[in-house]
């Protein structure tokens, strides 16, 4: 099986999407779609599985005519897309969800056979080492299993390509790793596969070719090895990074502490003692749930504090609610950017200032919240429109710069961060990095939970490394660790 594409092209509305794009996927192989948000990615793979319809241009699949107008077309001619979102219903088992929509094959006079059932289930997950038994229960699988459950769904159809939509945007670094391995699986079968991908150590491990866009146009087409990691991601954004991603670090950190912890701790956290000093990020590397993220949570206020005192700037620190936390200097940045971080519904101006609108008097003061707001969307280099833009319409990196802006609006003393950058091209991360080394400079004290380990490393003046609740290393040059140093503490 081949798939040819030539000159494909697709808007949205007044958004040129893609602009004659050919590329070609081989079997037995694997292929990268790298660039930045809005590069034209997703929807150059959407259109390879029928999920979109290209405006103008054509598609062979072995040398014959393959115009899709469904993604039921692609998977009746071979092609199962696995998508960036989880489509698992919880509900069902393991089993019931590779076969949705096909259970009447299972069936013998209106009765589901599960003994049928469960054995196809098992032989699919079993066909690429997905390391899942059909009878454990869905609550005891993390996301990564989830998305090679998603696979299995896929592969249910017998397809000979499966491109992956941003699979592994939202998964740990463990996740991750199970997707991957996946890919591999499908590759030694000799299916096509194809993948996005923000992550280039993705890309790294996995991909034995790429394609480079940007703006909806491609750059090129490239092997494996062929461009270093600092020479692709100056093609994805059209400028020079071969400084590399992350500026650099503080000559030294403020000796005064910020914020510290003492023994804190609840049913999720074991006693857990920190210190965060003035013009100081320091790092927190975990699995999920190995208390990084709680730590964050309740110097935030929100979640409660069971024991153990916090301090902040010496005067004893307990916020009920995160508001409270917010009116004394912390700003928390969320893992959930828009459940959490903002309402997409409002508009960038309204999102930037939410957390201490400006007022005269008893009025919201629309002129100062007016340049607050430029001053911000200059600051970070927010691409909208207007100020007055309804955030749930810029690009997943801008979202994320809004959320960090509303934090550097109420002028913090402290930053809780959250995965900052997950979901987030490249080009939004390098600007993402640079402003939070820039507050760091200015005083603030950063706390940054992150489960990019470059991230960490990168950006990081010290790294705590978490497991099962509890600090079990510390590193205070993280210039000199590596990401399988941290691993090799993490599990």
């Amino acid at each position: 099986m081949r798939i040819v594409a030539e000159d494909l092209s697709r808007s949205f509305v007044n958004t040129r999407a893609l602009s004659d794009v050919s590329v070609a996927l081989e079997p037995g192989r694997v292929h990268a779609f790298v660039g930045e948000n809005g590069a034209g990615k997703s929807t150059l793979l959407k259109i390879l599985a029928g999920a979109e319809q290209p405006d103008s241009g054509r598609m062979a699949l072995d040398g014959e005519p393959y115009a899709l107008k469904s993604v039921a077309d692609a998977t009746h001619r071979g092609v199962g897309l696995v998508f960036q979102e989880i489509t698992i219903n919880p509900s069902l088992t393991v089993a019931e969800n590779i076969f949705a929509g096909m259970l009447v094959r299972f069936r013998r006079h209106g009765l589901l056979r599960r003994g049928g059932l469960n054995r196809a289930a098992q032989e699919l997950l079993d066909s690429f080492s997905a390391e899942i038994s059909v009878s454990q229960p869905l609550s005891s699988l993390d996301l990564g299993q989830w998305k090679c459950i998603e696979v299995a769904r896929a592969l249910s159809a017998s397809p000979r390509a499966v491109p992956f939509d941003e699979s592994t945007a939202f998964l740990n670094h463990r996740e991750v790793d199970i997707v991957l391995e996946a890919m591999r699986a499908l590759r030694r079968q000799g299916l096509i596969v194809a993948f996005v991908s923000h992550h280039l150590a993705e890309v790294d491990a996995v991909a034995d070719g790429l394609t480079i866009l940007k703006d909806g146009r491609k750059v090129g087409d490239y092997a494996a090895n062929e461009l270093s990691r600092d020479q692709i991601q100056s093609l994805m954004v059209g400028r020079d990074l071969s400084k590399g991603l992350f500026p650099p670090r503080a000559a030294q950190a403020s000796s005064d502490v910020l914020m510290r912890f003492d023994d804190i701790a609840d049913k999720h956290l074991k006693p857990s003692s920190l210190a965060l000093g003035g013009r100081e990020i320091v790092g927190i590397a975990g699995l999920k749930g190995a208390g990084g993220q709680r730590i964050l949570e309740i110097a935030a206020g929100a979640a409660p504090l069971q024991s153990g005192e916090m301090r902040l700037s010496g005067a004893p620190f307990r916020p009920a609610l995160p508001a409270e936390a917010w009116a004394k200097g912390v700003a928390y940045l969320p893992g959930d950017r828009t459940g959490e971080g903002l309402i997409v519904g409002a508009s960038v101006l309204d999102n930037l200032v939410m957390a201490r609108p400006p007022r005269r008097g008893p009025l919201f003061d629309h002129a100062r919240a007016k340049t607050l707001s430029d001053a911000l969307i200059r600051r970070l280099s927010i691409k909208t429109k207007a100020p007055q833009t309804r955030a749930g319409a810029l690009s997943g990196g801008n979202v994320q710069k809004v959320v960090l802006g509303k934090c550097l609006a109420v002028d913090p003393r402290v930053l809780l961060l959250n995965n900052p950058t997950r979901g987030v091209d490249i080009g939004a991360r390098a600007e993402i990095y640079r402003s939070l080394r820039e507050a760091a400079d200015r005083g603030l004290g950063i706390l940054l939970a992150s489960e990019d380990l470059n991230e960490l490393i990168g950006l990081s003046d010290r790294i705590l490394i978490m497991r099962a609740g509890r600090i079990v290393a510390r590193i205070d040059d993280p210039a000199s660790a590596s990401e399988d140093a941290i691993i090799r503490h993490m599990t």
